[in-house]
């Protein structure tokens, strides 16, 4: 697989210096050109979606609360009508685990295809990118207004490029804190000047994060920083789809366009390296340039790496493919099968333990208990306990509970049962009995969650001695 890790033949500088070169007076001296295409018409289908839906999200609400909520302070992740709490981490453990899963699916089979259409900062460059290109014109003006000394006309274009990704990058951070801290709540302490400085803290920390990334850094953050491109090739097998260019065609005149054209500044001639992102900018910009001089498409494509298609769609010969995407299936099962399965209501009982048991002023055998709810509904929720099979004459001391929506509460609770006379069904009673209690809806009667305990008692020699 030395193609799929390949470095490009040109002499690379320190990480250290390349970065500090973004801010000396000639810097990004790489220009991207945008450039049409079958593959930049799908990576707009594709990020488009996720940027409104990233977007706009925060603004929707559902019950008057907002739709999607990271609330740290209750420990609560809400989603709709759905509220997830710290017990429910079975859930994200195996969203987790479709996630990597997914992701080694997709690596091994078209390589970093994450990267080139749906990663952020991919996406977030390109918008970047867009706005410059708006406001200070095409790749050929940008580098040409770069040359000229500074005049009205290059202060007031800089300034409105730089104004506009700033302006980008704070709504990038008001909407990834409005996630945590809702829009609704940030405007009324912004209003009385209430602001939590953590909050305000976040949201320039991200602008500034994003407007670094997206603006100077660039392909340095998928070169140097990111991991993903380091163990990409590890994931990968002789059968992934790869960018590549078709060197034995000798169809290239040397254009440069493909080079002008990729986000992270590298020459697809020079080999499959590791700063290629897979985005497809080569591929639109060579066919471009061959449907010009009339001569066959595809001199840059994806293609598998050393095998032919037919033999990459032979799965037969791919386990570690079929496997990804049979654990990525079954995974996403047991999220819903989680989430189908999880107590509304969570209950736990705990016995007083100073007594097992105490005989009351009534002649009544009771057992002393604290009853924990924990309501994770966005409804206050009434319900009723029932003990089920109460064959000997078990009483609750209080049946009838309501749960405010979205709390823990707790509540004593007495179970007693009158001393047995000789004649009576209790007398089989052991001095510890087994009890099954039933938790139902009040207003509908039915069952929505269970517990068992145990009923302690005096033994039956020591209620009637002889």
């Amino acid at each position: 697989m030395n193609k799929l890790i390949a470095t490009s033949q040109q002499p690379q500088s320190s990480g250290l210096r390349q970065f500090l070169s973004f801010f000396k007076a000639n810097s990004l001296t790489h220009r991207v050109r945008l450039i049409s295409g079958r593959y930049l018409t799908l990576r707009r289908i594709i990020s488009w979606p996720l940027l409104l839906l990233c977007f706009l999200t925060p603004w929707f609400s559902w019950n008057d609360l907002p739709l999607v909520h990271f609330d740290l302070v209750a420990k609560q992740f809400r989603v709709g009508s759905v509220i997830f709490w710290p017990e429910d981490l079975m859930v994200l453990t195996w969203a987790m685990l479709a996630g990597a899963f997914g992701l080694f699916f997709v690596a091994m089979a078209s390589g970093r295809l994450w990267c080139g259409f749906s990663c952020p900062q991919t996406v977030w460059t390109f918008l970047f990118i867009r706005l410059e290109e708006l406001i200070e014109g095409s790749r050929h003006k940008r580098l040409k207004m770069d040359r000229t000394p500074w005049n009205a006309e290059k202060i007031l274009r800089k300034s409105a490029k730089h104004f506009s990704w700033l302006s980008l990058s704070l709504w990038t951070g008001l909407t990834f804190i409005a996630y945590f801290y809702p829009l609704e709540a940030m405007a009324n302490d912004l209003s009385q000047s209430d602001l939590a400085g953590m909050g305000l803290f976040w949201i320039l920390f991200i602008a500034a994060m994003t407007y670094l990334n997206a603006g100077f850094l660039r392909e340095q953050v998928c070169t140097h920083m990111c991991p993903y491109s380091r163990f990409q090739s590890v994931m990968s097998d002789k059968s992934t789809l790869v960018v590549q260019y078709d060197e034995p065609r000798n169809d290239c005149i040397d254009c440069q366009v493909c080079v002008h054209v990729c986000p992270t500044d590298m020459d697809i001639r020079d080999g499959m390296q590791l700063s290629c992102i897979a985005c497809g900018a080569c591929v639109d910009a060579c066919d471009s340039i061959m449907e010009k001089i009339n001569k066959p498409t595809g001199l840059i494509a994806f293609r598998p790496g050393e095998v032919t298609f037919n033999e990459a769609l032979n799965l037969k010969q791919r386990p570690r493919l079929v496997g990804y995407a049979f654990a990525f299936v079954i995974s996403v099962l047991l999220i819903g099968i989680e989430v189908s399965s999880r107590d509304i209501i969570q209950i736990s009982l705990e016995r007083d333990r100073n007594s097992l048991y105490r005989i009351n002023a009534n002649d009544e055998i009771e057992n002393s208990f604290s009853l924990k709810f924990h309501n994770k509904t966005q409804q206050d929720m009434p319900i009723r306990l029932r003990i089920a099979d109460n064959l000997y004459g078990f009483e609750i001391s209080q049946p009838y509970f309501t749960i405010a929506a979205g709390q823990r509460q707790q509540f004593p609770l007495l179970i007693s049962l009158a001393l047995p006379d000789p004649d009576s069904h209790a007398q089989k009673l052991s001095n510890r009995t087994a009890i099954h209690i039933e938790v139902l809806s009040a207003e509908f009667d039915e069952p929505i969650n269970d517990m068992n305990t145990s009923f302690f008692m005096p033994s039956v020699d020591e209620i009637n001695p002889l």
